[in-house]
């Protein structure tokens, strides 16, 4: 019975190993891409002016800003930015909108600088609770929507979905812009989906693995 045991443990981990992906497999059009949205649990609002109502950010603007990626795909989509055919592009945002009820804004609210690390991006992603399980996963950890620089301030960060392993992180920035307080931060997200397609794509297929 024992020997039976250890045998079909090995045989779970060597299907755990074998549904690993790696970014190689991702730029060569042999792993699914899930856009997960977007993590505002270590986010800071800077520039007190532009945050009066903590209580809609929270309730009401976070879930809309996600809800965008999946409702707006010819403005939010990054299947074209990651050259993937229909079925090799998936967003749910649905894991990251219940994350997003143990954020705090009322006390994160300020005119100082704030900057988080690829440390606390990695252990933030180590929290996540996600129902998807299989290719790569992207979400945008937000460090800062900056009103007094006008920019969303985010890490792209790439997760192996059957591990929950960050495989990439890098710290970018969208400008602000639209009318409206939920567009004007939207905008934020469009321009960085946009830089990707224009100029990070290239250089990460050529130097990620």
């Amino acid at each position: 019975m024992k020997k039976l045991l250890l045998f079909v443990f090995a045989l779970f981990l060597a299907g755990q190993a074998s549904a690993q992906q790696t970014l190689s497999d991702l730029f060569a059009g042999k792993a699914k891409l899930v856009f997960l949205g977007l993590d505002f649990t270590q986010a800071k609002y800077i520039g007190k002016a532009g945050f009066i109502d903590p209580v809609a950010i929270k309730s009401q603007h976070m879930v809309s800003w996600n809800n965008l990626i999946e409702a707006e795909p010819k403005k939010f989509s990054l299947q074209d930015a990651f050259n993937l055919k229909p079925d090799q592009y998936e967003s749910k945002v649905g894991d990251m909108i219940k994350l997003n009820e143990s954020a705090n804004v009322k006390d994160n609210i300020t005119e100082d600088a704030y900057a988080i690390t690829e440390d606390q991006v990695k252990k933030s992603v180590a929290k996540y609770s996600l129902s998807e399980k299989d290719g790569i996963g992207l979400v945008y950890v937000v460090e800062s929507l900056n009103k007094n620089a006008e920019k969303l301030f985010a890490w792209i960060t790439f997760i192996d979905l059957s591990t929950k392993k960050v495989l990439y992180t890098e710290k970018v920035d969208g400008a602000a812009g639209g009318f409206g307080f939920r567009n004007y931060w939207a905008g934020g997200v469009y321009k960085i989906n946009k830089t990707i397609d224009s100029k990070y794509y290239k250089t990460w297929s050529k130097t990620l693995k």
